[in-house]
């Protein structure tokens, strides 16, 4: 059978199906599809961010990157071990953009007080030829965790960029804080 064949043939059952239903099964069936399709959508689109994400990370000779959108960690082998970043909390407000940076420590350990530098900006070009623009960056500090394995959370604030706008997020130079 042609694939032709085959729609016709399902288009075809479907009409036959919806002239028997009732019209409020009808219009359920045709709610569900649309949930689908939409759910469908931001499907992809998390795919291409995580894609995009996955290749500047295999690129990168200097920190992790992390896309909005992309809902999944990066690892950077640092100074103080392997960590897990995420994004959360990603909204607008006054200033541009705020979040958070969520780092997890991967070994048993707690997280000693540390320190790095985090830059945002737009991402212009493709994955293979990209260009990072209207670059700007913070020094973060995050005191050290008691417990094990660690979670630390970092209010980032990022001005001068909405949230739409926000093409990336790269954390680097992670190093443990100088004792007094």
């Amino acid at each position: 059978m042609t694939r032709g064949y085959l729609k016709a043939l399902t288009l075809g059952s479907l009409f036959t199906l919806a002239a028997c239903a009732p019209h409020s099964e009808v219009r359920q069936l045709h709610q569900s599809v649309s949930t689908l399709n939409k759910e469908m959508t931001e499907l992809n689109k998390e795919t291409v961010k995580i894609t995009q994400q996955n290749a500047l990370n295999a690129k990168s000779a200097s920190g992790v990157y992390l896309l909005p959108g992309a809902n999944t960690p990066a690892r950077l082998n640092s100074q103080i071990g392997m960590l897990r970043m995420s994004l959360t909390n990603i909204a607008p407000n006054a200033d541009g953009t705020r979040a958070t940076l969520r780092i997890q420590g991967e070994s048993n350990d707690p997280l000693p007080a540390f320190s790095g530098t985090v830059e945002w900006g737009q991402l212009q070009g493709t994955t293979q030829n990209y260009q990072e623009v209207n670059v700007q960056s913070q020094l973060i500090n995050a005191p050290a965790s008691t417990l094990a394995p660690s979670d630390v959370d970092v209010a980032l604030q990022l001005n001068g960029i909405t949230p739409e706008q926000l093409g990336f997020i790269r954390i680097h130079d992670i190093q443990p804080a100088q004792q007094p």
